[in-house]
């Protein structure tokens, strides 16, 4: 499940619980300096701020008791690092905040903890191994407690926006039951650049001394040849559904139309070729389309979702519209 629904988005919901789509997005309207504000943060978030601003004056760190480093030094290098993803969010964050005024819609916590629940279910069935997953997440992505809420926020808006969208048919039905129930088939694959770089590749796999399997030379020639990011496994890929829309069309085809312990011809994909060998066939774990249509449902719907969700963000991601004064910050770089 975690190949399909990967990159559901949405973290820990510490941060919110508003009301208002803009403060639940984190991005407040332009003000002009004539206009009021109501202090609606805590007094110890405003000194952050005001820190911030002034940021040639905080000390961030002493190194060994001795050398001060402060805000204003870090900021070049911060810059490069992440400015121009931190703009891009601010950007999109920006419109979603105006998509949603226009729209009628509020997000509340309610829908920001749903999607903590949706990016937890995704990453494991146990809660305790899912949320160590998202700590790992969290550390690879450099994911802090205020951006951490915001892309929660973000990807609870966007979905707001795309859900009535969503249509669910029997088609899709089949395709998700298939995924997650049906038989599945275990292959070894090569990815190579040239129809002559395919056929040498089948016939020195072809070639076992004795002791060695057809499989084992297949992983070992994958693992020197193949330009699949599979090579590193000997080119395995995880158990694939004759359905499964992870893998290309004519993979399938080929991994589903090649006897088990047998190399396929090579196969034309684009401008690059396979090759496939079967390793394992797994017959279907028996559960039936009536007991699980309630998960194919949800699952399918939630597909759906991040397809156009994915499509939204990448709207309001555009540069066009944008004036750039920091061309640090460029996203265009």
């Amino acid at each position: 499940m975690a190949g399909i629904l990967s990159a559901l988005g949405g973290l820990l919901v510490a941060a919110f619980g508003c009301e208002a789509p803009s403060a639940a997005i984190g991005v407040r309207p332009a003000q002009t300096p004539s206009a009021p504000t109501t202090p609606s943060r805590t007094d110890a978030a405003v000194r952050t701020d005001a820190a911030v601003r002034t940021d040639a004056a905080v000390l961030v760190a002493i190194v060994d008791g001795r050398e001060a480093i402060d805000a204003a030094a870090l900021t070049p290098a911060l810059r490069e690092i992440g400015g121009a993803t931190a703009l891009r969010e601010a950007i999109v964050d920006a419109r979603l905040v105006r998509r949603l005024s226009s729209a009628g819609i509020a997000i509340d916590s309610a829908r920001i903890t749903r999607e903590e629940e949706l990016l937890l279910e995704t990453l494991d069935l146990s809660r305790e191994r899912a949320l160590d997953l998202l700590g790992e997440i969290r550390d690879r992505q450099g994911l802090g407690p205020r951006r951490f809420a915001a892309l929660l926020a973000r990807n609870a808006g966007l979905r707001a926006l795309v859900e009535r969208e969503v249509k669910i048919d029997d088609d899709g039905l089949e395709n998700m039951f298939d995924l997650l129930h049906g038989p599945k088939r275990v292959a070894r694959i090569a990815v190579l650049a040239s129809l002559a770089d395919a056929q040498r590749f089948g016939d020195d796999a072809s070639r076992t001394d004795a002791g060695t399997t057809g499989a084992s030379r297949f992983a070992e020639l994958a693992v020197e040849r193949s330009l699949d990011e599979s090579a590193s496994r000997g080119g395995l890929l995880a158990p694939v559904a004759r359905r499964d829309p992870s893998y290309p069309e004519v993979l399938r085809a080929a991994i589903y139309s090649t006897p088990p312990g047998t190399i396929s011809a090579p196969i034309l994909d684009g401008s690059r070729f396979y090759m496939v060998m079967v390793v394992e066939e797994r017959p279907a774990d028996g559960t039936t389309l009536a007991d699980a249509r309630p998960r194919c449902e949800r699952l399918l719907r939630i597909s759906r979702e991040r397809l156009l969700m994915d499509a939204l963000a990448r709207e309001l991601a555009s540069p066009e519209g944008v004036t750039i004064f920091d061309r640090g910050y460029d996203t265009r770089r």
